[in-house]
């Protein structure tokens, strides 16, 4: 079956987008028997299927002809109305249905719908079907609310694709010890370390990469994560649209497209988790949608119970360990009691467990919120994927700061209260399989400055006072990395960059940080734009959800960093430490030996990083930043080998795979998420105002 042209999908478009009225009168129930369905299945798959999906979903302009949306566009009206449309059908070939075969697939639509068969037939003439209605009240025993995939693609039906009909389950062995030719977690690997060890391109051939194909996204602010599994590549796109791509041609194979509520707005997401025979992805409605990898067909759908409150994003993804998917929540308001990570079966797509980052009155660290009630207490969002250790069974997260600070500023005559605000800007170690508590650590105490330590959780094995032991890395806003020991959370120690005049001190023991005293606001401050004038950095960050990578081979922690503060009283953008050669130059990568804990190196460029560092065995560094550029640097030096202007900024994840012998390296571009749009202003930068595309590169043949 070909790929639906343009012209053919707006021609489609009549068939649901026809208005209709209730029927009046001597209108009576439509009534169809199940021979005249079986018929109309297979008349729907070979004249409509093509535009309006296998499984009735619709796609992009083409909307569903099943579950509320079908409800609410024919149901209470004279089936007449539907069956004009039909008979226009397939574009191009108006008329060419038979009265009979038009029937027949409208009693396949009733099916579909929910509504059962019975002894009498649907007529097979006009005025008849004028007499009969479809019940509102009947439909939706068969819900489609939640799109099933367009599947087609340009070379056939699904069924002809090889790629997914060879692809593999993905086992627990293959997710904790990734083949090298896929990208299979968010960071490749679960701890989250953001290094391939593909090495086909290389610091001599890196400067003959070119585009091996591209393909165009929806428009928004994609974060995605492309992964890729013997060969086939998953794109999880802004508006909860997920793809199955070729990753060789860029041909797609299957398409699922999330049908939202009007009143939902889609968010972007890091990206999706490959499991078994499935893929499961986080909706912008909060449901836990698993989809079969072959086929894009759902499995299950888990609707997360989020009380009554409706300030919940997934702005991260699920990571799995042990066969569950783990994710945790974002809130896009100050939603009451914070928000949560769970875990789901990935089997039965049931809730196992899940843990509140936000303390709870009487429970460990509940005493931590200045005796705060639990509907006062807010925060705790979950930005960032997980990091899992197998050999531990421990899952490590990092929760966002509170959303209400004044709250939690103590009074000068009331020094008794706890403000700690338990667990944010922490590390917490969870059990995987029960969701249990095993240790946290928190790097700063009631953050009243957004001074986020939500990023990735990296586990590493480095040599500590001459020790080698497996730790925790991660780093905040501040541009202070720290280490814990992966197994008690015990405080290991600190690299502070240079970027910040918030914290004056750090106590070697134990990580204690005492702040300036003009980053410490008063009871009664007003903070503006999450900052104190003078601070450095301001609620952007130093650093922020750009991923660092690290390489194991070298012990080296490549970092995005950008050098912005903001002074409130102007509103204008500064650098920390101006001179005549870095002035404008707000993008600065650095190379930490996280053994000796020193810089190795500093490069500087006029726009900071919006994707994540890209590192691999050949000695590459990939970053992408705002300005649209995506770059290829000398691991030893911070030199630019490569480098390519793209349509848009840089603002995800990029990943590199290979598939039949060829490495590829892949990227999207967007109109770029909060940081990207600020630095861009900072930076004087121009953008388009809309436009999304996956970039994907390799050597020629």
């Amino acid at each position: 079956m070909r790929a639906a042209t343009a012209a053919t999908i707006l021609a489609c478009l009549s068939l649901a987008l026809s208005s209709t009225h209730a029927a009046q009168g001597e209108e009576t129930a439509v009534s169809y028997t199940a021979a005249q369905a079986t018929q109309g299945e297979s008349g729907y798959q070979e004249r409509c299927a093509e535009c309006h999906g296998v499984n009735l979903e619709g796609f992009g302009l083409v909307p569903s002809l099943g579950g509320s949306y079908f409800a609410d566009r024919w149901g209470d009206t004279t089936i007449d109305q539907l069956a004009l449309d039909i008979r226009r059908m397939p574009p191009g070939a108006e008329d060419s249905l038979s009265q009979s075969l038009i029937t027949q697939i409208l009693a396949y639509i009733l099916q579909h719908n929910g509504l059962d068969s019975g002894a009498i037939p649907l007529p097979e003439n006009f005025a008849s079907l004028g007499t009969l209605v479809i019940p509102k009240q009947q439909l939706g025993a068969a819900d489609t609310d939640t799109a099933t995939p367009l599947r087609y693609n340009s070379n056939g039906p699904l069924a002809q694709s090889s790629r997914l009909q060879s692809i593999s389950p993905v086992t627990d062995a293959m997710l904790l010890d990734p083949p090298a030719d896929d990208w299979l977690h968010w960071r490749r690997t679960s701890d989250s370390l953001g290094h391939s060890p593909l090495s086909q391109i290389t610091r001599n051939n890196v400067t003959d990469l070119q585009l091996a194909w591209s393909w165009s996204l929806p428009a928004g602010a994609n974060m995605m994560t492309p992964l890729v599994h013997d060969g086939v590549l998953f794109a999880y796109s802004f508006g909860d649209v997920l793809q199955a791509i070729d990753a060789t041609t860029g041909d797609l194979l299957w398409s699922f497209e999330r049908e939202l509520d009007g009143e939902v707005p889609p968010d972007s997401k890091k990206g999706v988790a490959i499991y078994d025979d499935k893929i499961l992805i986080p909706t912008s409605d909060i449901h836990l949608v698993a989809l079969y990898v072959k086929t894009g067909q759902i499995a299950w759908d888990l609707d997360v119970d989020i009380g009554d409150e409706d300030g919940h994003w997934f702005k991260s993804a699920p990571i799995i360990a042990n066969g569950k998917a783990i994710i945790g929540l974002t809130g896009r308001q100050a939603v009451e009691g914070g928000d949560f990570i769970l875990a789901v079966d990935m089997q039965s797509g049931e809730e196992v467990w899940r843990f509140y980052t936000i303390a709870r009155p009487g429970e460990p660290g509940g005493d931590t919120w200045n005796d705060l009630p639990l509907e006062q207490r807010t925060g705790g969002s979950v930005w960032i994927p997980g990091s899992f250790d197998p050999e531990l069974n421990l899952v490590y997260f990092g929760p966002a700061p509170t959303y209400d600070t004044r709250r939690l500023r103590l009074d000068p005559d009331d020094r008794n209260n706890n403000n700690d605000a338990l667990y944010t800007n922490s590390t917490v170690a969870l059990n995987a399989d029960t969701g249990e508590l095993v240790w946290h650590y928190q790097h700063a105490r009631n953050d009243q400055l957004d001074h986020d330590w939500a990023y990735e959780r990296q586990i590493i094995e480095i040599p500590v006072n001459g020790v080698t032991r497996k730790v925790v890395v991660t780093g905040g806003k501040l541009a202070i990395f720290e280490a814990m020991d992966a197994a008690t959370g015990e405080y290991l120690f600190s690299i502070d960059l240079d970027m910040q005049n918030v914290v004056a001190e750090i106590d070697p023991s134990t990580g204690d940080k005492t702040l300036f005293p003009n980053a410490i606001p008063a009871l009664d401050d007003v903070l503006s734009e999450y900052s104190l004038p003078g601070i450095c950095p301001d609620w952007l960050g130093a650093r922020n959800m750009q991923s660092t990578s690290y390489n194991p081979a070298t012990g080296i922690l490549f970092i995005p960093i950008s050098d912005t503060c903001l002074d409130d009283d102007s509103g204008e953008r500064w650098q920390k430490y101006p001179d005549g050669s870095t002035d404008g130059s707000f993008g600065i990568i650095k190379a930490v030996n996280l053994q000796t804990r020193q810089v190795e190196w500093t490069a500087r460029q006029a726009a900071p990083q919006a994707a994540a560092n890209l590192t691999t065995d050949s000695g590459l560094l990939f970053i992408g930043s705002v300005d649209r550029w995506i770059k290829a640097l000398n691991q030893d030096s911070g030199e630019v080998l490569w480098q390519r202007r793209l349509d848009n900024a840089v603002n995800s994840y990029p990943v590199t795979y290979r598939v039949d012998g060829k490495q590829y390296l892949a990227v999207a571009t967007n109109s770029g998420g909060i940081h990207t749009r600020t630095m861009r202003t900072a930076a004087q930068i121009n953008l388009p105002p809309a436009g999304a595309t996956l970039w994907v590169f390799a050597l020629p043949e």
